[in-house]
């Protein structure tokens, strides 16, 4: 029994080992990957903008380290460096408040987008079953209705 616990705990210790260097190596493989993106990604902006800035504006063209900055600026002016929120789009604030009202339903009703979209798949079964006599019921009302018009101006 001794011998047992012992060789649990040798197999414990090493999985937590083995976990924190999979870790370990996971945030590494990240930031290397983060890295290289950044330079590739100065290295294009640089290219695309002496290919087309000096022509097209008469701009003097950049080096790599002016090209890396444009991109931060840029992130900073348009984009931030926050956390990103994928619900942004149904905050009830600036010009698009409506949107949250236009998917959570209308008239305060609160089916939704979804489920009214997954509603349609009884539609053929509805007109089959009572579609058919509900319009005709709505011509027949209709008819009734012009007939009744015409009555009452002659």
């Amino acid at each position: 029994m001794g011998n047992n616990s012992l060789e649990r705990k040798n197999q414990s210790s090493g999985s937590r080992m083995t976990k924190v260097l999979r870790v370990v190596g996971m945030v590494f493989a990240g930031l290397s990957f983060t890295v290289l993106f950044a330079l590739v990604f100065g290295f294009l902006v640089k290219l695309i903008w002496n290919m087309l800035m000096p022509n097209l504006f008469g701009l003097s063209e950049i080096t790599y380290w002016q090209a890396f900055g444009i991109v931060i600026l840029a992130k900073l002016i348009f984009g931030g460096f926050g956390p990103r929120h994928d619900d942004h789009w149904f905050k009830d604030r600036g010009p698009f408040g409506a949107w949250e009202r236009h998917w959570k339903g209308f008239e305060g009703d609160d089916i939704g987008p979804r489920r009214r979209f997954k509603d349609w798949k009884y539609y053929r079964q509805y007109w089959r079953d009572e579609g058919k006599a509900a319009f005709e019921a709505y011509m027949d009302r209709i008819e009734k209705e012009k007939r009744e018009r015409e009555s009452d101006e002659t």
